[in-house]
């Protein structure tokens, strides 16, 4: 089963290093583990509009005074990584109204409050596979010159780690299916 200390073990193993029993733990791989996971996962994570990662939230309205030209200003969820757009309250579909994040507010002139936003992926059990591959080894290039101090190690694990990206967003990219076009049949 895949878990943070899983992936971490990953990396570590792919410089060349023993692995950890938690995040955390007394040493350097474990401090650099508990150091690089959460900011590379929410770099990764931020990087692309993963389906997965991929949340809608009615918002609440802030209870800050609003000191700007927006008529709404709302609160963004604590798992917030990332807004993607507006959602109608009608038929939930993307809008196009201007929004701006200032803080941790949304300030916008849309009264629905709905929002589409890429989210924090707190159970590394629903990451898939492509994804899991990507993060270990964006990990592992960043911790490989800490531990090894092999500058070549660290270029090779980052092409690595391209390459790795690139199929993680070619398997996303299945994921979804669009309706097919209608067909234009040709007479003669």
């Amino acid at each position: 089963m895949i878990s943070d200390v899983s992936i971490c073990n990953m990396a570590l193993t792919r410089i060349g290093q023993n692995r950890i029993l938690s995040l955390g733990q007394r040493g350097v791989l474990g401090e650099l583990s508990a150091l690089y996971y959460e900011p590379t996962l929410k770099e990764l994570l931020s990087a692309y509009e993963w389906p997965f990662a991929i949340g809608r939230k009615q918002l609440s309205a802030s209870a800050d005074t609003n000191l700007t030209p927006y008529t709404y200003m709302y609160q963004l969820p604590n798992n917030f990584i990332n807004m993607i757009g507006l959602i109608s309250s009608e038929d939930y579909s993307d809008i196009k109204d201007k929004w701006e994040i200032e803080g941790f507010k949304l300030l916008t002139d849309n009264d629905s409050g709905i929002i589409k936003y890429i989210t924090t992926m707190p159970d590394p059990t629903k990451l898939p596979q492509p994804f899991v591959e990507a993060l270990y080894l964006r990990i592992a290039s960043k911790m490989v010159v800490k531990i090894t101090q092999d500058q070549s190690l660290m270029g090779m694990i980052f092409q690595e780690y391209t390459a790795a990206f690139q199929s993680a967003l070619a398997y996303i990219g299945g994921s979804s299916k669009s309706a097919p076009d209608d067909t234009v049949w040709w007479t003669a």
